[in-house]
């Protein structure tokens, strides 16, 4: 399914194309299932991002069916789950200058097959249904790193999630309470507040009422991280809500691309602001080994065939979505 025309809502064609074909270092996967994240509306109303038509999707999870010259970290008949970073070096801790993510410019997951290099793949967690893998890396990655490499939370700390009900915040909230941590999060919707709870968080905040950063202290004290996606409207009053020597993490800005602070709520207090998207090779490793032993499971809010992209992307905008949304092909 390919993106033929930029908009709101977008315009997609199933289109016949040829298999790709690897080559040195790299795999081709037959898809299973793929999902939908926040970086693809970005992409489909930005017009001129890239040239058209072009193959959307950054999760994905599938079988290898072909391999290039000098693989020999899999082989054809292997399930995995695909990394969606590009460009970030092993062993690096940012990207490098040609940092991407899978799925435009780059040929993406919305596809029966798609060419990755062969770092880009992993063996598929053996717990999780085809569904749930392909739900997992892009939000899992990204909720990852936000809490243990840029948060550093650990058993006990005191977390707040903005926005309860995206696929990233939902992994937030199960990530965070497997490792012990109390959670929080901040929501609209009285259905999205019960699912929190359902999935890990201990209350549950609603940002549409004005005294909501009062009544996080008096429930839970000073917290000892926030991860916010909305910008404005939630990270100065989340910035407020940490104890000295506390860390917000900004990985989004749907709510808001600009928001004011104060200063003195940083230096005077020894807080960090700590920004973030994506996540490394080794962090997607170690996501990967965490998920095979947990208790916790990605959350699916749908599932739609690959030529109901246009309904999927329908219900990703939904206001009453909670997970994420997947593609099964």
């Amino acid at each position: 399914m390919q993106l033929v025309g930029y908009g709101d809502p977008p315009r997609f064609e199933l289109r016949e194309v040829p298999d790709p074909e690897p080559g040195p270092g790299e795999v081709v996967v037959a898809l299973r299932t793929a999902a939908l994240n926040r970086r693809d509306p970005w992409i489909w109303t930005s017009p001129g991002y890239c040239e058209l038509p072009v193959t959307l999707g950054s999760d994905g999870a599938g079988t290898v069916v072909a391999i290039g010259e000098g693989v020999v970290s899999t082989r054809p008949g292997d399930e995995v789950v695909i990394f969606p970073t590009l460009g970030w070096p092993e062993g690096a801790e940012v990207p490098g200058p040609d940092f991407d993510i899978l799925g435009a410019p780059t040929p993406g997951t919305f596809a029966d097959r798609v060419l990755v290099p062969a770092t880009s793949v992993a063996p598929r967690p053996s717990r999780l249904s085809w569904e749930e893998s392909g739900a997992l890396p892009l939000a899992g990655l990204t909720a990852w790193r936000a809490l243990f490499t840029c948060g550093r939370v650990t058993e006990g700390s005191k977390v707040l999630v903005t926005g309860a009900g995206s696929g990233v915040s939902t992994f937030l909230v199960q990530l965070a309470a497997q490792a012990g941590a109390e959670v929080f999060v901040t929501t609209g919707n009285p259905a999205k507040a019960a699912r929190s709870l359902e999935i890990g968080a201990s209350a549950a905040f609603f940002y549409t009422e004005a005294d909501w950063p009062e009544e996080v202290t008096h429930r839970a004290g000073p917290l000892d991280v926030v991860v916010d996606s909305f910008g404005d409207g939630s990270l100065a009053a989340g910035l407020a809500l940490l104890r000295r020597g506390g860390v917000l993490v900004s990985f989004g800005d749907t709510g808001g691309a600009s928001a004011s602070i104060e200063i003195a709520e940083v230096y005077w207090q020894w807080r960090s602001i700590v920004g973030t998207s994506m996540g490394s090779p080794a962090e997607f490793r170690a996501l990967l080994a965490h998920t095979e032993s947990a208790s916790w499971r990605p959350i699916v809010d749908s599932v739609f065939a690959l030529d109901e992209l246009a309904g999927a992307a329908e219900r990703l905008s939904s206001t009453a979505r909670f997970g994420k949304v997947v593609l099964t092909m």
